[in-house]
């Protein structure tokens, strides 16, 4: 079984796909923990060879593999994922539980000093920034290696619908029951 998890920053993407793994004993990538492999440049500012290849070589792994749990809406993968995977879960929330989610996550990242992006002016910015995608049409000038919005992913979502499950402002208890009903265990 091959599941890819989509959605926002505060979405429970993360969640899930632990939960997810855990579960059914599968495999977990978080495309969060490679971005920086994904998307760095060279000395021009251009898309490093080496991230070109390292790109091909992560969707080649992904593709060679029977099962495994994917979690990152992250543009360039969307297509390719969506298109190898068995069950597309599309965590869907509105930008207010997105956004106290994150406001969570970092208050709490703080008080047990392990914050990786500290500074609250640091928050608003990102809280800024995903606020103005939850409502931007995608640029397709942009080509697939924007910055993630919801309209890329319910337009994926259109492209696959037949494998989409939507979950969205439930528990993340009820949203694993909800996939486990949807694949049978």
């Amino acid at each position: 079984m091959r599941i890819y998890i989509v959605g926002g920053p505060g979405s429970g993407k993360t969640s899930l796909g632990l939960a997810l793994s855990r579960r059914l004993g599968l495999p977990l990538l978080q495309l969060d923990e490679i971005w920086v492999r994904s998307f760095a440049r060279d000395a021009s500012g251009r898309v490093a060879e080496a991230t070109h290849e390292f790109r091909k070589s992560l969707v080649a792994d992904c593709v060679a593999r029977d099962a495994w749990v994917i979690e990152g809406a992250e543009p360039p993968f969307l297509e390719a994922f969506a298109e190898i995977s068995d069950l597309i879960v599309w965590c869907d929330v509105p930008f207010a539980v997105a956004a106290s989610r994150m406001i969570r996550r970092h208050v709490l990242a703080d008080l047990r000093r392990n914050n990786r992006y500290p500074g609250y002016r640091r928050l608003y910015g990102f809280l800024r920034s995903v606020h103005r995608r939850y409502g931007a049409k995608p640029h397709l000038a942009d080509g697939p290696w924007t910055k993630w919005t919801r309209a890329q992913v319910a337009d994926g979502a259109r492209r696959h619908q037949e494998k989409i499950v939507r979950v969205g402002t439930g528990s993340p208890q009820q949203n694993l029951a909800t996939i486990l009903e949807r694949i049978g265990s």
